[in-house]
Parts: structure tokens; sequence; C-alpha cells
């Protein structure tokens, strides 16, 4: 009898030991600063983040999930040009990121390791050149994606783990669905008949030639256009493996939209739309004849791209495409309220400027 006892106590004794080890598992592991990345890989940090960089090209997008939770005011912060061409928006609401150079979108991985910051920001698409190459140097990096929705509510989850505030980024997420949800209650609404053909083109120049660019179908800016309940009529057409895809007037014409939208990333969109209604050639199509050849918003970002901002494209498409469903959506106060809401840019001035900014960036589209 007394050996039995000693054997089940033997092996109570490991159970107990066992059962009050999780818990204190459990709370180390809450200790560290953990998320998985957009390229699948947990990473573990001891301590929150405090020295950081943001390397590589497209830096404004990791920049721009960063910039939404509190934690970036106290950081010691190096981040490449983020001027797209319209205005640097991190060293506007932030001055002092402009009294040190900023590292080049092209710096060697050597570069970006010599900074000895507690944490690397990347896009995904820089796995190979740029995140790999920091786990080999053993530096902490973190890859984002940001190309979708689907994706910016993922990341934001993942970057709030990794900085501890999962609320301020759950109250991130709650802000988009606040002013995406009605958008897409009054989408569903639309009938197909009565849904609006639309195209959406990027604007470039060379040597005073204008061309003019489509969306893959998988990206941002074509779930925009649908997600407000119209037609991208030129949804299946863009053949390029992963990017824009030229496309000629003859293809523009035969689609012959009832609305077309200007995008230009790096200028302002007037040259645009003015050099299409002088041409003889564009007066045929319907958007022409029509006045429906808009040029789409911007401060120091454009809308229309996955940015941050986003939404405020959204909000615009949708009330320039469907003026009668959303007759009380008011851009001014809804820019003013995004960047207080999400970046907590409390100064009225620069409010202002960026209300003011992207008042004159659609003024073209009132004449």
């Amino acid at each position: 009898m007394k050996f039995r006892s000693i054997v089940l106590l033997l092996c109570i004794i490991p159970a107990l030991l066992f059962a009050q080890g999780a818990p204190e598992q459990a709370i180390q592991e809450r200790d560290y600063y953990q998320a998985v990345d957009a390229n699948g890989r947990t990473l573990k940090l001891q301590e929150k983040p405090s020295k950081v960089l943001i390397a590589g090209k497209a830096g404004n997008m990791p920049a721009n999930a960063l910039f939404l939770f509190p934690e970036v005011t106290t950081m010691e912060l190096t981040i490449p040009k983020t001027d797209q061409g319209l205005g640097d928006f991190f060293s506007f609401i932030r001055p002092s990121l402009d009294d040190n150079p900023r590292i080049s979108q092209n710096a060697s991985v050597e570069e970006i390791a010599s900074y000895q910051s507690d944490l690397v920001l990347t896009k995904a698409t820089h796995f190979e050149s740029i995140a790999r190459k920091l786990d080999q140097l053993g530096v902490a990096n973190f890859t984002m994606n940001l190309e979708s929705y689907e994706d910016w509510k993922r990341e934001i989850v993942e970057l709030g783990k990794l900085l501890q505030n999962n609320s301020r980024a759950q109250e991130i997420l709650n802000l988009y669905e606040e002013r995406l949800n009605p958008i897409k209650q009054t989408a569903a609404s639309i009938k197909a008949q009565d849904k609006k053909r639309v195209l959406l083109l990027q604007a470039n120049t060379t040597e005073n030639t204008y061309s003019y660019k489509i969306a893959p179908d998988t990206w941002m800016q074509t779930w925009m256009v649908e997600t407000i309940g119209a037609e991208a009529v030129w949804k299946g057409s863009n053949k390029a493996a992963n990017g824009w895809s030229t496309v000629s007037f003859e293809q523009i014409a035969a689609w012959d939209p009832d609305i077309i939208i200007v995008v230009s990333y790096r200028t302002p969109t007037d040259q645009y739309i003015e050099a299409i209604y002088a041409s003889e050639i564009w007066s045929s199509l319907r958007a022409v004849k029509t006045k429906q050849v808009k040029a789409s918003p911007y401060d120091m970002m454009n809308y229309i791209q996955p940015v941050a901002s986003w939404i405020l494209g959204l909000q615009w498409m949708a009330s320039e495409v469907y003026p009668e469903r959303f007759p009380d959506l008011d851009m001014r106060e809804e820019v003013a309220s995004f960047y207080l809401d999400f970046y907590n840019l409390t100064d009225e001035d620069k409010l202002g400027i960026m209300v003011d900014r992207y008042s004159k960036s659609v003024a073209i589209n009132l004449r």
C-alpha cells in the first residue's frame, strides 16, 4: 500500500508542477513583443521597439501604418524619402524628422544594419533583398504588405501585437469600418442595371506625350471601384504580371465608360484633365461629353492607393459616382476628422492645410 501511495505521489507532483508552470509560461510569453509578419515569420522582441528604421522603396506604406499608433511619438525614427511628389506628410506632422538625413530607399543591407535599430520595417516585396539578409545579420525586422484592405486589417492587428497595443489596433479597424460600412450598405442596394461604368486611369507624361494605365484586377484601386457599387470596366484586361498596364485610346473608346477617374501619384492631375477635354479624339467619349472626367483627390498623398487615407479615396469616389446616394457626405469634414481620428493631428492650422490641399486637388471637377 505504501509503495502504491508513493508511486501515486510521484505521478501527481510533476502534474502539479506542470500545471503551475503553464500559467507562468503564459505570463512570460505575454512579456514578449510578438507578431507574425506579411511573410509568415514570427518576430519576438524582448522589449518594445524604441529605435525603428523603415527601409526600402514604398516606405510610406509601413510608415503610414506605424504612425497610426501613439508609440511612434516617442520612437527614434529613421525613414527613407516618403515624398511622392506632393509633399512629405510624416515630416509635416513631425518636423524633427528633417533634422537628420533620410536613409536612401536603395540603402544596402549593411548600411541598414549599421543603424543598430531595435526594429526594421519594410515592404513584403523586399523580403529577399532586405528581410532575409537582415535575418542573417541578426537584425530584427518585420515585413508588411498593405496592398489591400484585407492586408490592412490583418497587419494592423499584428503591428498592434508587436507594440502590445491591441486596443489601438482595434480602434483603428473600427474607425475604418465606421466609414466603410455605410458605403457597402448603399452599394449593396444598387441594382446591376443601375451600376455606373467606371474607368480608373493612372496618367503619366513623357516628353509632352500623355499615356494612361490600368490597375491589376486584384489591386486596391479595382476593389475601391467595385466596393462603391460601380463596374470596373477594365477588369480582366490587365495582362501585366504585377503592376499597371498601358492601355490604348482605342481600348478606352471601346469601353466608353460613364465616368473616368484620372490618378496621378507624383504631380497634380489638372494637366491631364485639361488635355482630355481639349482633345478632339477624346471628345467623342460619353464621359467627356457629360463632363464626367474626374481628377482624383490628394493632399500630400493621393487617396486612390493603398496608404492609410485610402478610405478618404473610397468616400470621395462614392460621392462622385453616386452623388444622389450620398448627399450628406461632406469631404472637407471627412478629411479633417480622418487626420484627427487616425493620426491624432490636433493642430487646427495643419488640419486646415490638409483640407485646403484636398479642395484644390479636386477643384477642377467643379468647373
